[in-house]
């Protein structure tokens, strides 16, 4: 039962890892391998050792013959207890190197040398248990072998308690409700096989190296356990392992889903330019080809009366021609590339800019801004303050759409958390049906009948705002409103 949990937990964690490659994924991996080794090993040493009772014997290895098979599968006791050393001593590492990797305290986060000193006493103690190693102090020095158990048990403890610690303020300390629940999920996937290593952690490496000296060892070794004690330890390993299998499973899925938008909003991206540059270029020729036009009807003009206006009508179309093929370049340059240019600026100056243009257009629009905090953050705040028009416009479509009397104001607030700074824009319109709320970025998509518009706000605001490094979560309730929330790094 066990095993076959352990095997799902490592599909799922390498699906993570598939997904999305970054240090979070891999700590996350390491800590599902590390486990199972430190659970394999554990296994094979019960099987060789033999002791306990038959309960136990089918949690652990559901019948006689596999456990027989176990037993007798060939590894030497060198290897079983390196094995046990590998899994035991690297998942601590791995869950405080997650647990600071998640910390927004500035220093743990800053100080290139912390991750260093907290590497170097893992592998320092697994070269120490490496058997050739061991043996050659154990023999010249008296004590060795249990100065090296008691120390190894006290930094994984420590490191332990330390990653713990982390892990419970930052979940604290998180305000984002998006942020918080995404965070908690992992919480779950850790807290749960943390328990199961701690469960199992207690098996001394040495012990196995020893394997005729010691005695029964820990908990599952115990020949005498009890009913309650036997179906105490299978539920809380059934049950933290499933929590913990779960929670990745929902956690990956999350990611995947997250990683499937990007991947469709690229695609329809790369077909907006291309049909853009198309439409620019058959545009161009044709105006290319009204120059000509122009040219004839100049040259084979006959001298009459009328003349003189005929030839103003000429120069001005000319005039106009050359316009819309400069606009059109203008256009194709900008679809073709579009650079952010970065700088400090703080939030209130991007939203005054947004609300100034947006008044321009719809003075009659009632807006309540309430800013709690001017943040600093790194914006280009030419496109930035268009971004945020736009979501001031898409408010306003909303609430023209929505059939009701009440003059309501778009609300703006602006405020802070410890890692980013907020932009949010609330509207009270008609509001987005559930199944229409994946698709409302997408480029040409759109809830409105107009051919006026084309459906590329949202995605243009979501493009713009993924440069900069950010977020655009939104909720929406039909015929309630809509929030779109605008989430910055601090530049600070």
């Amino acid at each position: 039962m066990l095993i076959i949990l352990m095997i799902f937990l490592i599909i799922s964690s390498i699906l993570v890892l598939i997904v999305k490659r970054n240090k979070e994924t891999f700590y996350i991996f390491s800590m599902s391998i590390s486990l199972t080794l430190l659970i394999i090993g554990i296994m094979l040493y019960i099987a060789k050792k033999g002791g306990i009772s038959s309960k136990l014997q089918d949690f652990y290895f559901f019948n006689t013959v596999i456990k027989t098979y176990v037993q007798y599968f060939y590894i030497t006791l060198d290897t079983l207890g390196y094995l046990v050393a590998v899994g035991r001593y690297l998942f601590p590492l791995f869950l405080l190197l997650l647990a600071i990797h998640y910390s927004n305290t500035a220093w743990l986060n800053k100080s290139k040398w912390l991750k260093v000193v907290i590497t170097l006493l893992p592998i320092s103690t697994l070269i120490l248990h490496f058997p050739t190693v061991l043996y050659y102090f154990a023999e010249r020095f008296n004590y060795f072998t249990i100065l090296l158990s008691n120390l190894s048990f006290i930094w994984v403890i420590l490191y332990v308690i330390a990653s713990i610690v982390l892990m419970v303020v930052e979940a604290y300390s998180v305000q984002i409700t998006f942020f918080k629940r995404r965070f908690l999920l992992i919480m779950l996937f850790v807290f749960s096989i943390l328990f199961l290593y701690l469960l199992y952690f207690g098996q001394n490496p040495i012990q196995i190296y020893q394997f005729y000296r010691w005695g029964n060892g820990i908990y599952y070794m115990d020949t005498a356990l009890s009913v309650s004690s036997y179906m105490t330890i299978v539920i809380i390993n059934v049950v933290f392992a499933v929590i913990g299998f779960t929670a990745l499973l929902k956690y990956t899925k999350n990611m995947f889903d997250n990683n499937k938008e990007d991947i469709i909003i690229q695609r329809n991206n790369k077909m907006m330019q291309t049909g853009a540059s198309v439409f620019v270029h058959s545009m161009k020729n044709q105006l290319l080809a009204n120059q000509v036009i122009y040219k004839r009807l100049n040259k084979e003009m006959d001298s009459d009366a009328n003349q003189a206006e005929v030839i103003g009508y000429i120069h001005q179309l000319r005039e106009q021609n050359e316009l819309m093929i400069e606009r059109i370049d203008d256009l194709h340059q900008s679809i073709k590339s579009k650079t952010l240019h970065l700088s400090p600026t703080y939030m209130e100056d991007v939203v005054a800019i947004s609300i100034k243009k947006f008044s321009e257009k719809r003075p009659d629009q009632n807006m309540e801004v309430n800013i709690h905090e001017n943040t600093e953050i790194l914006a280009d705040t030419t496109l930035l303050s268009e971004a945020m028009y736009n979501l001031f416009i898409n408010a306003q479509e909303a609430m023209d759409t929505k059939d009701t009397k009440e003059d309501k104001s778009i609300v703006v607030t602006c405020y802070q958390t410890r890692k980013y700074a907020v932009m949010e824009v609330k509207d009270y319109g008609s509001g987005i049906d559930k199944q229409k709320m994946k698709k409302i970025t997408e480029p040409f998509y759109s809830t409105k009948n107009s051919n006026y518009n084309w459906g590329v706000g949202l995605y243009y605001v979501q493009s713009i705002i993924k440069e900069h490094f950010g977020i655009l979560r939104f909720e929406s309730e039909k015929g309630v409103g809509s929030t779109f929330t605008v989430y910055l790094p601090k530049l600070k």
